[in-house]
């Protein structure tokens, strides 16, 4: 059979020159108007007529919602994944997290199913204090835990997503409190259960030890059998009895919208922890995630906060089976030279039949991406995993960050700060999201002691060596400032400035491209002010002013 040629008008894409089939060239004007504004300063005079290949518009799209966020600037290569041509957030990014502090100096102890001392907890520093298998207090590192199984999956993620350092990602995947030390207790049996028993058992160790190893929070991402008033139920009352003692517990509040919540999320001064789900994208259109929520058995209405609980990047279990089909998997992906011979030694082992070896190269390979999807692997040692599990260690991370700045805190104390800086979101109904998605930064400077600065005369500040624009500004008697202009659709209460001495705050972004643009200070979300200290203005067209700044 003779396939007839057709002709295909292939492109070069403006802004990187390669070539594309085919462009893009239809785009929202409203929904996407900050993507349009960022490719447009870059290049000045650029139509949505003119195109732009895919990968430059996920580069652009990515840039502004960095920018949206704040973020320390974080270079393209290192997040886009160009093998799979996705790109899976990291933790501190989506929430907005201030990475300067790292939970260093505060010890997290975690009750899960079961550990394994991951390299993102011990390569660069073994950030872990002691490690218990409460049912089998036999098994030790050296004969038990230093080899992984089937029940040490869990644990491990939730350790890792709370105070992993990145190690085998190049930094990418750490949580929020990469340098927080660990007490980690093992808490399923060979049988494969995780009883009340079992956990009662943790928290009476944790109440015996934990001023010998200073820990300040348990992260509980696990259950309970049975929904029980907290007056009788045995977990919660040995966790109210460690909240007595000053040390801050938080719990998964489950995934079934339909479930009862159950001890010791159900326990009233245990932070009960729900998820929301953000797209894994950085827009704040959050949605709902399927966590349990409603009343109690003693009608406590839990959540108390949400956070991510869906595309979060988690380790695969080193030496399993996983971990050994995403090697396998990568390794075909990446591999040129003698990829079939590769394919044809490995097929088996993925459970493939014989028909993909007589594929083309190319079309092997959309396979093998497929699969890696399929998976939701994002390298051979990570993937992407979903739950309240999860969020909770998140909020973990947060209370670390507050605890290593003021170390006096209480619990009574953390529970406000984290309540009263928790963002509400208008779209999700007040039983689900308790006090709202949890606010890192907010709560930070909440906690931050104001000190002096100075104030440089050129404001903003550009600094092209660093790639970083510095904001000042002076405005009393204020709650909140953050900083909104044209870079980022004015979109307010994204760009949060952090307060210091007399009045003052100050925040840094990532260098923008060339280009002139407007901007103002929002004040408590509410009142608009611009620039005072910056000479250079616009009318705003409603009677006031935008103040002004060029990158060139």
């Amino acid at each position: 059979m003779e396939l007839n040629a057709i002709e295909v008008e292939i492109d070069k894409c403006p802004l990187c020159g390669s070539c594309s089939l085919p462009l893009n060239k239809h785009f929202h004007s409203k929904a996407e108007a900050d993507l349009l504004f960022a490719i447009q300063k870059v290049l000045p005079g650029w139509t949505q007529e003119d195109g732009i290949c895919s990968r430059c518009t996920d580069e652009c799209r990515f840039e502004v919602e960095a920018m949206h966020k704040s973020m320390d600037k974080l270079k393209m290569k290192h997040l886009f994944n160009f093998d799979l041509d996705f790109l899976v957030l990291p933790i501190p990014v989506r929430v907005d997290a201030d990475t300067q502090y790292t939970g260093k100096g505060v010890t997290i102890c975690f009750i899960d199913s079961g550990f394994y001392p991951h390299p993102d907890l011990v390569s660069n520093k073994n950030r872990i204090k002691k490690i218990i298998d409460i049912t089998n207090p036999e098994n030790t590192l050296d004969n038990y835990f230093s080899k992984p199984h089937n029940q040490s999956w869990h644990g491990t993620m939730t350790s890792v997503v709370c105070a992993g350092d990145g190690f085998l990602s190049g930094g990418l995947y750490k949580g929020i409190a990469p340098d927080a030390e660990l007490v980690l207790l093992k808490v399923q049996d060979n049988e494969g259960k995780i009883t009340g028993e079992n956990i009662v058992k943790a928290l009476e160790w944790v109440n015996k030890n934990h001023k010998k190893y200073g820990i300040r929070i348990v992260n509980l991402s696990i259950s309970d059998d049975f929904a029980e008033s907290f007056k009788t139920n045995l977990v919660s009352q040995k966790a109210e009895e460690l909240i007595r003692k000053n040390i801050l517990l938080i719990a998964a509040v489950g995934n079934d919208e339909h479930a009862e919540i159950l001890p010791p999320a159900s326990s009233p001064n245990i932070i009960a922890v729900g998820g929301v789900d953000d797209h894994n994208k950085l827009d704040d259109f959050l949605e709902p995630y399927h966590s349990s929520y409603g009343l109690t058995i003693d009608h406590i209405i839990k959540p108390e906060l949400v956070t991510n609980a869906i595309w979060i990047p988690t380790p695969i279990l080193p030496d399993s089976f996983e971990m050994k089909n995403a090697t396998i998997l990568f390794e075909l992906l990446h591999e040129k030279e003698n990829f079939h011979q590769l394919l044809s030694d490995n097929y088996k082992k993925l459970g493939w039949s014989n028909y993909i070896q007589v594929m083309s190269e190319s079309e092997a390979k959309n396979e093998i991406k497929k699969a890696i999807w399929d998976k939701k692997y994002l390298t051979k040692h990570y993937q992407h995993s979903d739950g309240t599990s999860f969020a909770a260690p998140i909020v973990c991370s947060v209370a670390a960050q507050l605890l290593e700045i003021n170390p006096e805190l209480t619990v009574a104390q953390l529970r406000a700060i984290l309540f009263n800086t928790a963002k509400k979101l208008p779209a999700f109904p007040q039983e689900k999201q308790g006090f709202g998605a949890i606010n890192p930064k907010k709560a930070i400077y909440e906690v931050l002691e104001k000190e002096p600065i100075d104030i440089p005369l050129e404001i903003p500040n550009i600094d092209l060596k660093e790639e970083k624009i510095v904001f000042f500004t002076f405005i009393p008697n204020a709650k909140t400032v953050s900083l909104a202009g044209d870079f980022n659709n004015w979109k307010a209460d994204e760009v949060i400035l952090q307060p210091f001495k007399d009045d003052v705050w100050k925040v840094e972004l990532p260098l923008l491209p060339k280009g002139e643009y407007v901007y103002k200070f929002c004040i408590d979300n509410q009142w608009w002010k611009e620039d005072s200290s910056n000479p250079y203005k616009v009318e705003d067209n409603y009677g006031g002013w935008n103040s002004v700044f060029k990158i060139n």
